[in-house]
């Protein structure tokens, strides 16, 4: 008996600093345990190595750590080395005598058995072997050359209290399995306390890392499962074929698996008792589904032959060494063969019942038999057809002029084909429109009422007439156009009216020196002056006008102006740019500190070019007489005319203003431009008389305008 505890700290320095060689091996296996009273368990793990295709390196542990956990918990509550204790090779034979189990397949087995002391606990324990890895060969699992195992029994407090052992597997399942050949398998478990067990199928743990292949102790309780190849695999379906299912009473395992490989599968059993459930113990194996040798019987021969009555057959048997053919014509001693693939000549027509024994050893036979018949054809295939429209797309009428003088035709098979589609009928004479387009072949199939038919391919030789590219043609007023660039060197072509073409008779005319919109008509032939068309073509006169304008067009120094271009372009293009916004937007912001003229060059959207200037004009005044002017009298009668004394100008910035009386009282202030001074002083007109002014005015430009001096009030 061993017990062993470990602070957790010491353990993890141990798995980081120990990394066992990695090694690809693992198989399957399970954990039990027993119950021997006083809280003692006898422990048995059962480990199997692939000792074919594993690392021969991978040998089994010795010893094996077990961890043992309290629940879901991360930490090892318990660890059992247990050394190596029995080793083992497991046999295999087949039922069927003439199945073979493959040389590949080879598994060992060892066990591992000690004892523990398990206080009880309410949480019980989680007992867990971890390994890596398994076998690269896997088909069923994503990334099997990294993918450890974990193999986990639960042990309930239920089951600790009872002092219960966990139900046994009796046999472990075949190492090999026979492609297509089913699959049927007791996997059921004894109890020696006569429990009830629930058998499930259920996904593997992964286990210990490619890192840490041999963990000592395990890491933790894995939760995480392998990772099918999904589809097809999954927990529903682990070997392909028809499903693997087990039976949740019996435990027994069916299935048919159809794919040759290695694939992993898990069952799981679950105790009970009472409803109560006690442990539950989950193994993981490898089924190796391969060719077991079986003798299959098959050939190949055409079940219908007209006016050939020799045959060549074509052996597809599998794991024959013998073959013995009968041909099956009556009266003939030499229908038979043993070549594999005979050739026999028949004397007659009719139908033959053709068998072939495939032979491995004289109780390993299988046999194959196929009906084979033989005809004459007795028809003469002959076609007609008319050719109705060939504009845009090919229409043609097939018509069948066959005829049989023994049996009557009973199905037509036709395809009319193209690059640009394929048409099919099974008319007698059927109708077809397909698009334009070179290499269009007629193929037909007629077949007569004794299953005779003949294959007809006709070429059809007509030049189709494609599509005119571009019929609508936009060019710059006084530039030249070629009409039609991507002529057809095949085709001839026809223009009118000539005027103003180079050659009304080429693919493609030059019309020079367009001034106005035009309209041509171009007829395309095909050099077999069968099939023509006519397309108009239209020749536009782009006209891109432009114009342009300033707003305002004449400003200060240090002011700005919107400059607007309309028109049909779509790309713009100013000059001068220095003193703009952008100059490449249909409407920038001009900020010229002179007076310029601005250009613009505007392209529509086939090229066309036109440009337009504008004049923005800037001003320069001086802060004086006469861009700022202050009167010397007014007359505040309300006539409409001098009735206020203010300051007048245009290029006033700020201002201000104010009227004393003789005695050198203020009578008026004013800050703005717009507030003059109406003769009042408190609401009360002054008298007419002589007042003296002050005004301080700053200019836009930046510079002042001072100005004092005598005001006459008029009344």
């Amino acid at each position: 008996m061993t017990i062993l505890r470990k602070p957790i700290f010491i353990l993890f320095l141990l798995l980081y600093f120990v990394f066992p060689a990695r090694a690809t091996h693992i198989v399957g296996g399970e954990i039990g345990y027993r119950c021997l009273g006083n809280n003692q368990y006898e422990i048995t793990l059962t480990v199997y190595r692939d000792c074919y295709y594993g690392s021969p390196q991978a040998l089994f542990d010795d010893p094996a750590s077990i961890g043992i956990f309290v629940d879901t918990s991360n930490f090892v509550q318990f660890e059992l080395k247990i050394p190596a204790t029995d080793q083992d090779t497991l046999e295999y034979e087949l039922a069927d005598p003439c199945l073979s189990v493959p040389p590949d397949v080879c598994v060992e087995v060892m066990q591992y058995v000690d004892t523990i002391m398990l206080p009880y606990n309410s949480y019980g324990y989680t007992l867990v072997y971890q390994r890596c890895c398994r076998n690269q060969t896997l088909l069923n699992i994503h990334d099997p050359l990294d993918t450890g195992a974990s193999f986990v029994t639960e042990m309930t407090a239920e089951s600790m209290t009872r002092c219960n052992s966990s139900p046994v597997f009796n046999d472990w399942p075949p190492i090999a399995l026979c492609v297509n050949q089913p699959l049927d398998f007791d996997h059921s478990a004894s109890d020696v306390d006569g429990d009830s067990i629930v058998y499930s199928l259920c996904t593997p743990y992964l286990g210990a890392t490619p890192d840490v292949p041999m963990p000592q102790p395990p890491l933790f309780p894995i939760q995480q499962e392998v990772n099918w190849i999904d589809p097809p695999y999954n927990t529903n379906n682990m070997l392909g074929g028809v499903p693997l299912t087990i039976d949740a009473q019996s435990g027994k395992l069916t299935a048919i698996p159809n794919t040759i490989g290695q694939f992993v599968v898990g069952v799981c059993m679950q105790e009970y008792r009472n409803g109560l459930l006690l442990s539950e113990v989950k193994r993981d194996f490898q089924f190796n589904v391969s060719d077991c040798g079986q003798v299959v019987s098959s050939f190949f021969v055409p079940e219908l032959s007209c006016d050939d009555l020799t045959l060549d057959f074509n052996n597809l048997s599998l794991n024959a060494s013998g073959y013995f053919w009968d041909f099956g014509e009556p009266g003939i001693d030499s229908d038979t063969s043993v070549v594999p693939n005979p050739t026999y000549s028949y004397t007659d027509t009719g139908t033959y019942v053709v068998t072939l024994i495939a032979q491995l050893s004289e109780t390993c036979v299988d046999t194959f038999v196929k009906n084979v018949n033989l005809q004459r054809t007795t028809f003469d295939v002959g076609v007609d057809w008319d050719v109705l429209g060939c504009d845009d797309s090919l229409a043609v009428r097939v018509q069948d002029m066959t005829v049989d003088s023994v049996f009557e035709i009973v199905q037509w098979d036709w395809t009319l084909s193209n690059a640009q589609a394929s048409i099919q009928s099974d008319s007698m004479n059927p109708y077809f429109v397909i698009p334009s387009a070179p290499n269009t072949i007629l193929h037909g199939t007629i077949t007569s009422s004794n299953g005779c038919e003949k294959e007809v391919i006709f070429p059809f030789p007509y030049q189709l007439i494609p599509d005119l590219p571009n019929t609508q043609l936009h060019v710059c007023k006084g530039d030249d156009v070629s009409l039609n660039p991507d002529f057809v060197d095949t085709i001839d072509y026809v223009w009118a009216p000539a005027q103003g073409l180079d050659n009304p008779y080429s693919g493609n005319p030059t019309l020079e020196n367009v001034q106005d919109d035009a309209l041509y008509q171009a007829t395309l032939t095909g050099q077999d002056s069968v099939c023509s068309r006519s397309f108009d073509v239209s020749v536009i006169v782009a006209e891109n006008m432009v114009f342009a304008q300033a707003d305002p067009d004449t400003i200060f120094e240090g002011e700005s102006s919107q400059l607007q271009a309309t028109g049909d372009g779509h790309l713009f293009h100013w000059r001068p740019a220095s003193s703009l916004s952008f100059d490449t937007i249909q409407n920038p912001i001009a900020s010229p500190t002179e007076t310029t003229e601005y250009w613009v060059v505007s392209t529509d959207e086939y090229g066309c070019l036109d440009s337009v200037s504008v004049r923005l004009v800037v001003l320069n005044p001086t802060c004086d007489l006469p861009n700022v002017f202050v009167p010397t009298g007014f007359t505040p009668n309300n006539d409409g005319q001098n009735d206020e004394f203010k300051v007048y100008g245009f290029i006033v910035e700020s201002m201000v203003m104010m009227v004393f009386d003789r005695w050198g009282e203020k009578v008026f202030e004013s800050h703005n431009q717009n507030d003059g001074w109406d003769g009042r002083y408190k609401g009360v007109d002054l008298p007419p008389d002589v007042y003296g002014f002050y005004v301080k005015v700053k200019c836009i430009n930046g510079e002042e305008y001072v100005r004092q001096g005598h005001l006459s009030l008029i009344r």
